[in-house]
């Protein structure tokens, strides 16, 4: 006698057993179903990740469930992957607001036959199935600094202005930053560092109080996406574009009024649509027992390198975004 099918195993059979459209990279659509919890939902970096997210979906057979707090607080983030893990998701992740905070859930999701990923800002510990990482974080935050020594000419008083300060991606990178401020830029001091969370409006209060600590300031960097327009906004409104330099992490949505105004001359990213679209291809490798290579050909997006040792995908290299390119739509 045959063991009794679960509602959720019936479900998956009845879809699959219908008319299932065909989707790039399978040979025929499941039922998947794939959440992601941002550190906050309402802001272009995010939005962009969500249209990623549901591009890949639609070619990979998905199912998207896109939930999150609207403030950037681990409490908030737990309390919407745990609903999730109640609703039996095929698989659920985060772009994390704390490295460690999560580390249970991600138990609880693996004990419960749910495949736990993060994307974007990571989870520590053994029951995390992927790491979706944006590019190499030394690359990405030396990029950054590079940046900022050539336009702040190799030295001075700088300042950073981050997120949420326990959030992993941006500690990691404040980290090589510092360390190549020492070894390439010894010239640079970095007199402080202030974190506004994902908020704009904070980060332009936080760099006004910045400005008229350190009137001597050359150069601020904004560690995250809402970070360097809101450092923008502070200097244009203090007459200081051209004398401040206003460089780091964000998107071209974001921060074009400023590049376009010459208050911004560059800042550093990647494409978040394309961050998106590569998780909900990893999840669904991994949902279909479909093992990764060192080096994986995803549709759409080329050759991605996968390192076992620490379960994470590579998305590629950071970019630059100036004038010329800050154009691009997302």
């Amino acid at each position: 006698m045959s063991a009794p099918i679960s509602r959720r195993h019936a479900l998956a059979f009845a879809a699959l057993s219908g008319a299932a459209a065909l989707a790039p990279g399978s040979a025929e659509a499941k039922s998947w179903t794939i959440a992601f919890v941002p550190k906050l939902i309402g802001i272009p970096y995010f939005n962009a990740m969500k249209e990623g997210l549901e591009k890949g979906g639609k070619d990979f057979g998905a199912t998207i469930i896109y939930q999150g707090p609207t403030t950037a607080t681990v409490e908030g983030q737990a309390e919407f992957v745990q609903s999730l893990i109640n609703k039996h998701v095929d698989a659920v992740g985060v772009a994390a607001n704390s490295p460690t905070a999560l580390e249970a859930l991600a138990a609880k999701a693996a004990k419960a036959g749910i495949v736990f990923y993060s994307s974007d800002s990571q989870v520590d510990g053994p029951d995390v199935a992927l790491r979706v990482q944006q590019t190499d974080p030394k690359q990405l935050s030396y990029a950054v600094i590079d940046q900022l020594a050539e336009q702040v000419g190799k030295s001075g008083e700088v300042a950073f202005v981050s997120g949420g300060p326990t959030a992993t991606n941006l500690n990691t990178w404040i980290g090589y930053m510092k360390d190549h401020m020492a070894a390439e830029y010894p010239g640079l001091k970095l007199v402080s560092i202030q974190y506004a969370g994902e908020d704009i409006s904070k980060a332009t209060t936080v760099t006004s109080q910045l400005l008229s600590a350190y009137p001597h300031l050359k150069g601020i960097v904004g560690v995250n996406s809402t970070a360097v327009p809101g450092a923008a906004q502070a200097v244009l409104t203090a007459g200081l574009s051209g004398k401040v330099v206003v460089t780091g992490i964000t998107d071209p949505n974001t921060i074009r009024p400023y590049v376009n105004g010459g208050t911004v001359k560059s800042v550093v990213l990647w494409n978040p649509i394309d961050l998106a679209y590569l998780t909900v291809w990893g999840v669904v490798q991994i949902l279909e027992k479909k093992p990764f290579s060192s080096d994986n050909k995803v549709p759409n997006l080329g050759n991605v390198k996968y390192f076992p040792d620490s379960k994470t995908l590579l998305l590629g290299p950071p970019m630059v975004v100036t004038k010329a390119n800050v154009s691009l739509n997302f």
